[in-house]
């Protein structure tokens, strides 16, 4: 169970600066592991035990969240967990600076959904956060761009599923609790405020429009699905390639379209609802299987470089900058600090991109680096269409990675 996995770690990484980050592993900090199975590549320094035990329950909940809410989702495809040893190396990582679970959907440099979280925690909320994030994951690989209240209302729904990955019995819907108890619901914000609700904020300042999307969305699931899956098609529908100010555009249109009433009206259901409407709890079967998983050993440079990634807010660019420099000098040739590089204005020559495809002929990122590198003269255009070639035929072989729309036409 990963309940009796995720205990408290007591932590020596506190400073009177906050939290501080340990060692890479060649500097006497703890190994950190890749593990990859069917559905999930696992980045962890919390031991290759744990990170099994956690995969386990991630692709038994996957099953269930695919399975009940997105039976289109790709079959194949891997999605990648981040799962830091603890709360002190997560808050040290977290664009908030709290020891608070993350998601973030495919955008650069990785093209794919994300989620990042405390493989031992203080929380009481260990199994829930799992669920959540994870469920963020599916939901992603099927509605590329989400608005937020929706994101985290789905998130929300399936998040009390029990992650135990030896029970063939699940339910799916029960309503939020609080140590075994229901949970109090806070304030509920209005849903004119919710749909434009975008930004990560504290918890605390985001509780109520936590509590207003996980009654709204159960209670268009509940009340209204026949419009819930039409509004869904219509956000699947949108253009990927739109900038954000345009997609919110969209986003709008299509809650106006299947919505068209005024949101007070909408207002008043919904709080009608919660005092005195049916709630459904579907009651779902699954499978019970082995997930086989593969590991191999994470270098320093690539554990400088996944911290490189999670630096990625303005306030932590001096940290990002060092640890894309250690990368760098540890593995010249590392896609992932190499695209982050790219990301900030480096600009890679021809020849970096030869050395790069040469040493990672499997990622696609090496590929497309390299068309990028090669789309100037003097470069010979039929070896940029051959890069670009590769790039897509390796992207074919993920269906979890979003890339640009204008990369691979119909990828």
């Amino acid at each position: 169970m990963v309940r009796g996995m995720l205990t408290v770690l007591v932590s020596g990484l506190w400073t009177a600066c906050g939290a501080a980050l340990p060692a890479v592993p060649g500097q006497g900090g703890p190994p950190w592991v890749e593990l990859t199975s069917e559905h999930v590549t696992l980045w962890t320094d919390a031991g290759p035990a744990s990170g099994r035990e956690l995969i386990r329950a991630i692709e038994h909940l996957r099953q269930v969240v695919a399975g009940v809410a997105f039976p289109d989702v790709p079959a194949g495809g891997h999605s990648l967990v981040i799962a830091l040893r603890d709360d002190a190396e997560l808050s040290a990582l977290s664009p908030t600076g709290e020891p608070r679970a993350f998601a973030v959907p495919a955008s650069p440099p990785l093209w794919q959904p994300m989620i990042v979280l405390s493989a031992f925690t203080n929380s009481s909320r260990a199994e829930l956060t799992v669920a959540h994030e994870l469920t963020h994951l599916v939901s992603f690989a099927a509605i590329h761009h989400q608005p937020r209240w929706l994101a985290e209302g789905i998130a929300q729904f399936f998040e009390t599923v029990r992650l135990d990955p030896d029970s063939t019995a699940v339910d799916v819907g029960v309503a939020p609790e609080n140590r075994g108890q229901p949970a109090r619901i806070a304030h509920l914000v209005p849903i004119s405020s919710l749909l434009t609700w975008q930004s990560l904020g504290s918890a605390a300042d985001e509780r109520g429009r936590y509590s207003t999307s996980w009654a709204l969305f159960t209670f268009l699931i509940n009340q209204r699905p026949s419009e819930l899956a039409r509004y869904l098609t219509l956000l699947d529908a949108s253009d990927s390639a739109a900038s954000p100010a345009s997609r919110a555009d969209q986003h709008e249109r299509a809650w106006r379209t299947v919505f068209p009433m005024p949101d007070t009206e909408l207002d008043g259901e919904l709080r009608q609802w919660l005092v005195s409407g049916h709630h459904i709890v579907l009651h779902v079967r699954v499978r019970v299987r082995d997930w086989p998983t593969s590991q191999r050993a994470l270098s320093d440079a690539d554990v400088y470089a996944l911290r490189a990634l999670l630096h990625a807010t303005p306030t932590a660019a001096n940290q990002q900058q060092a640890e894309l420099a250690a990368a760098l000098a540890a593995e010249p040739t590392h896609v992932l600090a190499t695209l982050i590089g790219v990301s900030r204005g480096r600009a890679v020559t021809a020849d970096e991109a030869r050395a790069i495809t040469a040493a990672h002929r499997d990622d696609w990122r090496a590929w497309w680096l390299a068309e990028m590198a090669l789309a100037k003269p003097p470069a010979d255009p039929s070896e940029r269409d051959a890069a670009r070639a590769k790039t897509c035929e390796l992207i074919a072989q993920n269906p979890a990675l979003v890339p640009p729309p204008s990369l691979c036409p119909g990828s």
